[in-house]
């Protein structure tokens, strides 16, 4: 599966504190939702600002339209959102009026199983008439209940419809892991990022984590990768080295024979001595006939 996208939510009502928050973590994320209250009180606007501002973020904005599907997001596909949200308590007719304008726009439509009764069902219906991602959200009101997100996230994710799977409701850096081995397909942060002191940092660790970044954590293999790989090409080189023959052996001793040339030289008349000493044993023979003295001699070259 591929790594998971990150999503920041800004839920801000203020305009211009929500286009800095958006500066601050847009390089750290992979979209830029624009939540609805945020989305209901600045308007088409703030999105035409963030698209312009932001070109290498994907932007959700997060409609939750509940009626005229095709009507109400058709403006925003046309001012660069890259995806919508409808509810998935919505008549069938309108869910697909959102995916048939995202369609023609060549964008992506989000079905928000918020305050859905039976979540399988919906999901298997909305997926059949081409919903593009399926957003397991738990509301704020919700999550001060206690309420998460997890379990209706694995009810989805084990359905297998071949959509998309975004999660949403208190996800924070310790909940990150947990979510991705899920199977979700894009994690959804707000409070975590723009309620740390950092917002930066904080969207920097929550995409580290979601990409499987233990470095993020301070722990886990990571920060040994690189002996590890050393000590591999090492073990490697070593056992492609034993199973030649012994030519590059040879090869590699020549350099050291030849830093050691005088010692070498020095030994030479010792490695002559067995030459000459061979003829010697065969002088009870020689003793007979000197004139066969040369024939030994000959014989041993």
């Amino acid at each position: 599966m591929a790594k998971p996208l990150v999503q920041m939510a800004l839920d801000s009502l203020d305009f211009d504190a929500t286009v800095a928050l958006a500066t601050k973590v847009a390089p750290h994320v992979d979209i830029l939702e624009i939540g609805t209250p945020c989305i209901k009180h600045n308007g088409i606007k703030l999105l035409e600002v963030l698209r312009a501002k932001f070109p290498n973020n994907k932007i959700l904005v997060d409609l939750k339209t509940m009626d005229a599907g095709f009507y109400e997001s058709e403006p925003f596909y046309k001012a660069g959102a890259d995806i919508c949200t409808v509810l998935g308590t919505a008549d069938i007719g309108t869910i697909k009026g959102v995916i048939d304008a995202a369609n023609k726009y060549g964008k992506e439509a989000q079905v928000d199983l918020i305050n859905v009764k039976d979540k399988a069902k919906r999901t298997q219906e909305v997926a059949k008439i081409g919903a593009h991602i399926i957003g397991v959200h738990t509301g704020l009101d919700q999550q001060a209940a206690g309420q998460t997100p997890f379990g209706d996230l694995a009810l989805v994710t084990g359905l297998n419809t071949g959509a998309k799977v975004s999660v949403a409701g208190g996800i924070k850096p310790a909940t990150v892991k947990q979510v991705v081995d899920a199977g979700a397909n894009i994690v959804v942060a707000g409070a975590a990022i723009y309620g740390a002191a950092d917002p930066a940092a904080a969207a920097a660790e929550i995409t580290k984590l979601a990409r499987g970044s233990d470095a993020a954590a301070g722990g886990g293999l990571g920060k040994f990768l690189p002996w590890i790989l050393v000590v591999g090409a090492i073990v490697l080189a070593l056992f492609m080295f034993k199973g030649k023959p012994v030519e590059p052996v040879a090869e590699v001793a020549a350099p050291v024979a030849e830093s050691v040339a005088p010692a070498t030289e020095a030994a030479a008349p010792a490695a002559e001595v067995p030459a000459v000493a061979a003829p010697a044993e065969v002088a009870p023979a020689a003793e007979a006939t000197p004139a066969a003295e040369a024939t030994p001699a000959a014989e041993v070259k």
